[in-house]
């Protein structure tokens, strides 16, 4: 095996496959007409290497480089210019290859005449055995190029309905095409030949080979380099070998113009499709902002139909705070041709809002001239209730801090007072000299001092099991007239000492007056609420009952105090917050009691609110369930 001449051999294959692709590459810039004259010089060659060069590659197997390299490539071009251009080009090629083909077939002949009967004059010592080669063997080559043509066309139109893939179309095209070919030539040929049965044998194994070889780098070169897919054919295979009558020009020039606006037509959907699911909206506007496009996605964001949004009409959806911003920005970017970016808001039809973040970059002409802006819209509606709602959780942080440093100020006092109180009163109680009375009234006071420290510390420790999520509710059958009862008889004294009118009133009768509930809330949140009250009083009255609403038993406590400013209402509730902060001093109490009482009001399935007017008095309301159909 002579490796060095198949390598030379291949080596060659690859060098005319790379001039060839490389000018069928450049076809639409340098035109075809370089591949054709290409193509020429590769049939002079192969003529004048099949009668002069063979290379013997193993023992009876003989490769000519003509036929073998640069005939298979010419058929592999043919191919390849029937799949990658139309019928024209096809013809055109075909009868370029066989003009040539005749035109050297006549010139060898007469010029053998000439050579035979006269001498000729050889400075240089070159070969004329070109010339004396048999022209029949040409001729036959010609009508072989003309089959294999023909071949090629119709054998790859048959495999193209049929195998998908275009590897196996051209391999099996060009094996068939080949192997048709090195039969037809080396019969008519070679007839005569006594070595005519290894000439066809080399040339199927050889011609197959490369066949082989061509087939890999031409299907890298359409599947890689010139991936588009396959011109449209409108010609029948008859077409190729026969003129172009006017109609058939009109419709080719037609098909082309169909092609074209499909082409626009297909884009045209592509750009739709992209646009209509893009997940933020897109717009396009001229220099001076008028708006000539909006995709669906921009419409659902702003709440503007397509038609209401094209020209100046989205300006009307804008929030008028931001319609100054959005102005300013867009001049500032036209004037510095810099892309737009601005954030505001759109009012929609129910009256909400929608926060976007705009995005507008300029689109420039062969002149680097602005012609219009391309932008998006982002729905950023989220994220600006998130910042808000960060804000506002930053100031209700610092708000609780500064309560609770209030409180915490504040509940010093608070316990410190009634410590001060045991402590001073019961060193009193130490002198030897005091009467009974005076001892009778210290003990009262330190007893006072002592429920005073007792009731914050469980108002401490109320607050803090609600902070933490710790509280039980134990429901049980409760008479609310009896409670009420209790609730007078322990406040009734305290009211008589302010001279205070106090009272309550009971509606219901005492077998109807039972709910469900937790008895120690209950009177917590009654206590509470009367104490404040007591508390705020000086003069005037306070009264407390309820009635049936809706299912619910509404209690009320109502008194003739000092009533409460209605900017603080909002706050009543709040956890260390009193009604008169700047005067909490005077008053006992860390603040803690109406928080407490919402909790338990909200625990229990009701809720609690107030009416008050400054300096006219306060009425507070809370509900709980009527279940007494259930106990």
């Amino acid at each position: 095996m002579n490796y060095t001449q198949i390598a030379n051999l291949f080596l060659q294959g690859a060098l005319v496959v790379f001039v060839v692709l490389l000018l069928f590459r450049l076809r639409r810039r340098l035109g075809i007409g370089v591949l054709f004259a290409c193509l020429g010089l590769f049939q002079f060659m192969q003529v004048f290497l099949s009668s002069t060069v063979y290379v013997s590659v193993y023992k009876n197997l003989l490769v000519s480089p003509g036929s073998s390299v640069l005939f298979t490539a010419s058929l592999f071009v043919l191919l390849i210019i029937y799949i990658k251009e139309d019928a024209i080009e096809t013809k055109n090629i075909i009868y370029a290859l066989l003009i040539v083909n005749i035109v050297m077939s006549v010139l060898l002949y007469t010029l053998s005449w000439y050579f035979k009967d006269t001498s000729i004059y050889n400075p240089f010592n070159v070969s004329a055995h070109l010339f004396n080669n048999n022209a029949w063997v040409l001729f036959v080559g010609t009508v072989a190029l003309f089959l294999d043509s023909l071949l090629i066309i119709i054998i790859y139109e048959f495999l193209n309905k049929h195998l998908r893939f275009l590897f196996l179309r051209i391999l099996l095209t060009m094996l068939i095409v080949i192997g048709f070919d090195s039969i037809f030539f080396a019969v008519l040929a070679f007839w005569n030949f006594d070595t005519k049965f290894e000439i066809l044998f080399s040339g199927l194994i050889s011609k197959g080979t490369f066949t082989l070889f061509y087939t890999v780098l031409f299907y890298i070169y359409l599947k890689y380099f010139d991936a588009k897919e396959e011109t449209s054919k409108i010609y029948k295979i008859k077409d190729v070998f026969q003129p172009l009558t006017y109609r058939q020009k009109y419709e080719t020039a037609e098909q082309y113009i169909k092609e074209a606006e499909e082409l626009i037509k297909i884009k045209d959907i592509r750009y739709q499709t992209l646009t209509d699911n893009s997940p933020v909206g897109i717009f396009h506007t001229l220099e001076d902002g008028y708006t000539t496009y909006v995709n669906s996605r921009w419409c659902e964001i702003s709440g503007i139909k397509k038609e209401d949004a094209i020209g100046w009409g989205w300006i009307s959806a804008v929030h008028p705070e931001d319609k100054q911003v959005i102005q300013q920005g867009w001049e500032s970017a036209v004037q510095e041709k810099r892309m737009s970016q601005v954030s505001y808001r759109f009012i929609l039809s129910d009256g909400s809002i929608n926060w976007v973040l705009g995005l507008a970059v300029p689109e420039y002409n062969s002149q680097q001239e602005i012609i219009g802006y391309v932008g998006t819209i982002t729905d950023i509606t989220e994220l600006k209730l998130y910042e808000q709602e960060q804000t506002y959780l930053r100031k209700k942080a610092d708000e609780s801090n500064r309560l609770k440093s209030a409180f915490l100020a504040n509940m010093s006092h608070e316990i410190r007072t009634p410590m001060n109180g045991i402590l001073g009163f019961a060193e009193l109680l130490q002198n030897p000299g005091l009467s009974e009375e005076l001892q009778q009234s210290y003990f009262e006071l330190i007893r006072k001092s002592g429920v005073r420290m007792l009731t914050l510390l469980n108002d401490i420790i109320n607050i803090s099991k609600i902070e933490s999520g710790v509280v039980d509710v134990k429901l049980i059958k409760c008479n609310i007239n009896e409670q009420q009862e209790y609730i007078y008889s322990l406040f009734k004294p305290e009211a008589d000492e302010k001279k205070i009118h106090f009272s309550y009133n009971s509606s219901l009768p005492t077998e109807s007056a039972f709910i469900k509930t937790d008895q120690n809330k209950f009177i917590s949140i009654y206590s509470n609420l009367i104490k404040n009250a007591l508390k705020f009083t000086d003069e005037g009255s306070v009264e407390f009952g309820y009635h049936i609403k809706d299912n619910f038993v509404e209690f009320y406590i109502k008194d003739t105090g000092i009533g409460i400013d209605p900017k603080r209402q909002g706050a009543i509730f709040d956890r260390f917050v009193q009604a008169d902060i700047e005067d909490k001093l005077a008053k006992q109490g860390a603040g803690l009691g109406l928080s407490i009482s919402k909790a338990f009001v909200e625990m229990l399935g009701g809720k609690i609110w107030l009416e008050s007017e400054k300096g006219k008095g306060s009425v507070f309301y809370f509900t709980l369930p009527y279940n007494n159909k259930t106990t």
